[in-house]
């Protein structure tokens, strides 16, 4: 059972709890949500046509894009790049926990564990993992990306509390990433999930502004920072955007 690599990057980490960390990114192809309330566009260079969704296209339409074959975990392994230091390895996509029952992936992720990597998931929270068929998955750190009605998701497709409840009491740790817009005030959607998680905090929660790019981050960026002041929320930028735009691979 192969995997699609979209791409790999040595980076900074711009968003959430561990903004400013060293980190290495492994972005796989595949998704269960387009959250097109997002507004990025990009054009199918397969039909020409203009994708709508989130900042990661590229990872989620997956018939339009060509991607390298992973077929053993020793690829992926190569693909660490050789440092006198561990950065953290930040497994995300699209949605990677789709993986998580392939055997490349996990034995990927036994992998960088043994070597001493931290690693981090970024997810949406929506994967049901079985903890004791797969235990590994508890000694990793998972920013949660949880999508609110802006996303364009119906909440059916954007909300699994059991899958929450299950990465919350089994992980070595998670929190909660919420994109905020200035079109609409999400904390009553927020406080419900948040009281849907058992043991779920509002020092769990990071919210972050909508952006493409660096002028709308410049736009929204005031409304969320007061929002999370009003709230009692962290405020999380983000720096990749600040310092690329919207360059991809950083």
């Amino acid at each position: 059972m192969s995997l699609n690599l979209v791409e790999v990057f040595h980076s900074i980490q711009g968003e959430g709890k561990y903004t400013g960390t060293n980190a290495i990114f492994f972005r796989f192809a595949g998704c269960n949500l387009k959250c097109q309330g997002f507004n990025v566009v990009k054009i199918s260079p397969k039909t020409g046509e203009a994708l709508k969704g989130c900042d990661t296209i590229k990872a989620v339409f997956t018939s339009h894009f060509n991607y390298e074959k992973i077929e053993c975990t020793k690829t992926l392994l190569s693909k660490i790049p050789k440092l006198d230091y561990k950065p953290a390895i930040v497994i995300t996509g699209g949605e990677p926990l789709i993986h998580h029952k392939n055997p490349i992936f996990y034995d990927f992720i036994s992998e960088i564990l043994h070597q001493g990597y931290e690693v981090h998931f970024e997810t949406n929270g929506t994967i049901e993992i079985d903890f004791d068929k797969f235990p590994l998955y508890k000694n990793c750190i998972y920013a949660i990306s949880i999508k609110l009605s802006i996303s364009g998701e119906t909440k059916e497709k954007r909300l699994n509390f059991k899958a929450l409840n299950l990465l919350k009491q089994n992980t070595k740790e998670c929190f909660y990433k919420f994109v905020i817009s200035p079109s609409f005030n999400p904390n009553d959607e927020i406080c419900e999930i948040l009281n849907a998680i058992k043991n779920a905090k509002k020092s769990d929660v990071f919210c972050m502004p909508l952006a493409k790019n660096i002028d709308e981050l410049e736009k929204n960026a005031k409304f969320v920072f007061n929002f999370c002041l009003e709230n009692g929320y962290n405020y999380t930028d983000r720096v990749h955007i600040r310092i690329f735009n919207d360059k991809e691979g950083v």
